[in-house]
């Protein structure tokens, strides 16, 4: 629904938010290491010991005192934090240490004699170029305040390099000057046109990321939420359930709903799993449609909107007998069917994992079941592996999969069954990546043989840990036919490359084991007699729509094009003026 490599070219650029350090602490250390190392470096210049300790303890005192005034200089930014300071001031000083020993080397090369004062002027310039990208883009900062605040600190800095008793004149610096003014001058360029990336549809590409930063780092999601709301459209969605009746009156329900978990912790519906399992009183699985991020709920609102719309849902068909499951295999999927006295669950597994499937798939298979006489399908995403989205020759070998697997599932009897149903949570696992929903194991028992389908609040599973486990769980001699995920973004926001943990990242595969070969068992042990019921609800609800992401993915890869050029002129001036200092 969203143009094809939208979200997949997003998630490409993530790892650029991991490229600072993961601790304010490593960039305070990285920060006085790299001062110390610039005023070392000067040394000669010099007259005593006496006054080199004095400008190093100085140098530091800038540098610590540096973190508070660009603090407090930066105050009313959107993303202002200390910890974004220190991470500032430790590329900028790290930068300026760099362009000095670059500047001796070439000094060395080319047989110069050249001032070191001009390559502490260069980097100078190179600093506050480097930390006026930063003030404008990441903390908001508008590019007067941005150009002021970004000369502040690497000024006074500057002029304790400088021995005490001697002065600068700036005219036998003056091919330094000029060519920093040149670099600091394209860095202003940049930020114009890297900001208007998005436009006319996106105003300003700055503001979503610092929207983004303060969601994503701070858990601050008003400013994302408003814009992700502002360019939302009102539509209506379907919501499948079976609900289970059982002879203890507690009900179990299996709920899919065609909203995508998304787009990020803690935006919109990212926690919708967990939303909704608490809606059903810890009593149910929430399992993934086929839909992607084009169905994400932009707002905490909406998602209460949806949820309130579910008690209006209607009955579309009850009973009391089911089918055996059917499992069909080709080509790495695995199709698990279970047909409700004509109401149809089908679970679609790949091993080697895939992205969202495609909208039209969905609309094949449902179309092949009602020719095939079943009354309602529940078409199910199992979301346990990681992988890319499958190609156009893939898509008809599982759509051939899917009619093959309803003509079987047609011929086969009705029985009476009896339903078990688990989860975690009175349990004592911890498992770091499962949402607030955690694992949940339910039991179809036909004929007294137990058919069991596990499912974790996750987002995704890492590969390969769906079939060990269905194979070691087999050889306890618990029949588990599947394992889904719900996809739950609510874990999202980790220095990983994809940005969350899937299941299996973190926790061990022994923990995971035990943790759903003790809650199959506890399904087993609940087993009672049940009736079903299949309900339908439909909501009117704001969802972010299919031009969004593809709106921010063109003006993410134009920004990128333009920081790429605007980088390579840059290290291309840079290297000039080394030599030519």
């Amino acid at each position: 629904m969203i143009r094809e490599d939208s979200v997949t070219d997003i998630h490409k650029r993530w790892y650029f938010t991991l490229l600072n350090p993961s601790s304010y602490k490593t960039s305070v250390v990285v920060s006085l290491i790299a001062s110390i190392g610039i005023i070392g470096i000067n040394h000669d210049s010099y007259s005593q010991l006496t006054e080199f300790i004095i400008h190093t303890i100085v140098a530091i005192g800038i540098t610590a005192g540096g973190f508070f005034l660009d603090l407090f200089l930066l105050k009313g930014t959107p993303t202002n934090k200390i910890s974004k300071v220190t991470h500032v001031t430790a590329f900028a000083s790290s930068l300026w240490l760099v362009t000095i020993l670059l500047g001796l080397l070439s000094n060395n090369i080319f047989n110069k004699n050249s001032d070191i004062v001009n390559y502490d002027l260069a980097g100078l310039f190179i600093a506050s170029g480097l930390r006026y990208g930063i003030f404008v883009s990441v903390f908001g900062s508008k590019i007067l305040r941005s150009i002021l605040i970004s000369f502040i600190l690497p000024a006074i800095f500057f002029a304790n390099i400088l021995p005490y008793s001697s002065s600068i004149n700036l005219v036998d610096h003056l091919k330094a000057l000029v060519m920093g003014s040149i670099i600091f001058t394209i860095g202003i360029v940049w930020s114009v046109l890297a900001d208007r990336a998005g436009y006319p549809n996106l105003k300003s590409t700055f503001r979503i990321l610092q929207a983004f930063l303060s969601a994503w780092t701070e858990n601050r999601q008003e400013k994302m939420e408003d814009i992700f709301e502002s360019r939302s459209r009102v539509d209506k969605i379907k919501t499948r359930m079976i609900k289970f009746e059982r002879q203890d009156d507690k009900q179990v329900f299996v709920i899919l709903p065609d909203i995508h978990p998304g787009p990020f912790n803690p935006i919109g519906g990212s926690n919708l799993p967990h939303k909704l399992f608490s809606f059903f009183e810890n009593s149910a699985i929430v399992l993934h449609s086929i839909s992607d991020h084009s169905l994400n709920l932009p707002t905490t609102l909406e998602v209460n909107k949806y949820l309130e719309s579910l008690k209006n849902s209607s009955i579309r068909n009850r009973g009391d007998e089911c089918t055996y499951p059917v499992r069909t295999k080709s080509n790495g999927f695995t199709l698990t069917c279970l047909d409700f006295k004509t109401s149809v669950i089908l679970i679609i597994s790949k091993d080697s994992g895939m992205e969202d499937l495609p909208y039209l798939i969905r609309e094949k298979i449902e179309q092949y079941s009602k020719e095939q006489g079943f009354s309602d399908i529940m078409i199910v995403d199992a979301h346990n592996a990681l992988g890319r989205k499958i190609p156009s020759e893939e898509e008809t070998i599982l759509t051939d999969l899917a009619l093959s697997a309803l003509k079987k599932l047609k011929s086969q009897r009705y029985h009476s069954y009896k339903i078990g149903y688990a989860n975690s949570m009175n349990s004592e696992f911890k498992i770091i990546e499962l949402g607030g929903a955690g694992i949940g194991v339910i039991n179809f028992q036909i004929n007294n043989e137990n058919h069991l389908i596990g499912w974790s609040d996750s987002n995704n599973l890492v590969n390969g840990l769906r079939e060990r486990l269905l194979e070691d769980l087999n050889e306890e001699g618990l029949n588990m036919l599947e394992i889904c995920s719900s996809d739950t973004h609510s874990s999202s926001g980790k220095r990983t490359r994809q940005g969350y943990y899937a299941l299996g990242n973190v926790t061990s595969y022994g923990d995971i084991f035990r943790a759903f070969k003790e809650i199959s068992h506890k399904a087993i042990s609940s087993t009672t007699s049940s009736t079903f019921s299949f309900l339908e609800s439909y909501s009117q609800i704001k969802l972010m729509g299919r031009d969004q992401f593809d709106d921010y993915a063109r003006a993410l890869d134009k920004a990128l094009n333009i920081t790429k050029i605007s980088l390579a002129i840059t290290i291309v001036l840079y290297i000039i003026m080394l030599v030519i200092l």
